[in-house]
């Protein structure tokens, strides 16, 4: 029997150690999760180191090749000014009038390319031209259908006779021959017409006719009871081409008409 003096046990009780032994669970668990955070920040935390060092290693690259490209247009441009210089020294040109004449190429160039694109503005201008020379062209042929053929005072058949001053015109421009024109009055002496010379004796306006003398080759050759248009032949002395006056229009003591000689080009030819 237990007596009333003995004292009661005091041992915990079981609850008591239970709650204890799950709050060191959970500080080991928040412990592991922190170490497993700080080894993942810090594995991202090196690559992040790498990258940047791969960064900075690249943009250094880049530097020295552009400073590297730098340096090699500075030395070629400097090779190409000291080639200039020395063109220019062999040569005896400053370098700026090699300038001078660079800028005054490519103004060249800039007017060459002003005067291409102005080529199909031209083309039109050109087109117009041409139909002028045709127009031209049309209007002498016309003019030369116009023009008579005679019967000379040498029995020759005689060039194309031309009765006014436009027809002798037309002839002028076929340029097939000479003509030299003249308006004569009656005088003692002759007067120069080209390489000849003629002297009115007298004239007849109502017949028509008139009397001359003409001087060729140091020669008096008289000319008598010629007709209006009637061609007038002679020769040249060492030529055998033929030579013709022709007069147009006979007024009182005077005659107005022109000398037709072959071109000396033809003479001569015919000549040899």
């Amino acid at each position: 029997m237990q007596s009333i003096t003995d004292t009661p046990d005091t041992h915990p009780s079981t609850p008591a150690r239970g709650a204890g032994s799950a709050v060191g669970i959970a500080a080991t668990a928040l412990a592991v999760i922190a170490l497993g955070v700080a080894s993942y920040l810090l594995v991202e935390l090196r690559q992040a180191r790498n990258q940047i060092g791969a960064l900075q290693a690249r943009v250094t690259d880049l530097a020295a090749s552009a400073d590297k490209k730098t340096k090699e247009l500075d030395l070629g441009l400097a090779a190409v000014r000291g080639q200039t210089a020395a063109i220019a020294q062999r040569t005896g040109v400053t370098e700026g009038e090699l300038e001078k004449t660079a800028n005054a190429a490519r103004q060249l160039r800039e007017e060459q390319r002003k005067g291409q694109e102005n080529l199909e503005s031209l083309g039109g201008e050109v087109g117009k031209v041409k139909d002028d020379v045709a127009a031209s062209k049309a209007a002498i042929e016309q003019a030369q259908a116009q023009l008579q053929r005679a019967i000379g005072d040498l029995g020759e058949q005689s060039g194309l006779i031309a009765r006014n001053a436009d027809e002798l015109a037309a002839l002028k421009r076929a340029g097939l021959r000479e003509y030299y024109e003249f308006d004569i009055k009656r005088a003692k002496s002759p007067t120069p017409v080209g390489p000849v010379a003629v002297r009115l004796k007298d004239a007849d306006v109502k017949r028509h006719k008139f009397n001359m003398v003409l001087v060729v080759d140091d020669l008096e050759i008289e000319k008598k009871d010629k007709t209006l248009l009637e061609p007038v032949q002679f020769y040249r002395k060492g030529s055998r081409q033929l030579n013709e006056i022709v007069v147009y229009a006979v007024q009182k003591d005077g005659i107005t008409g022109y000398l037709s000689m072959p071109k000396v080009a033809d003479a001569a030819a015919t000549a040899k």
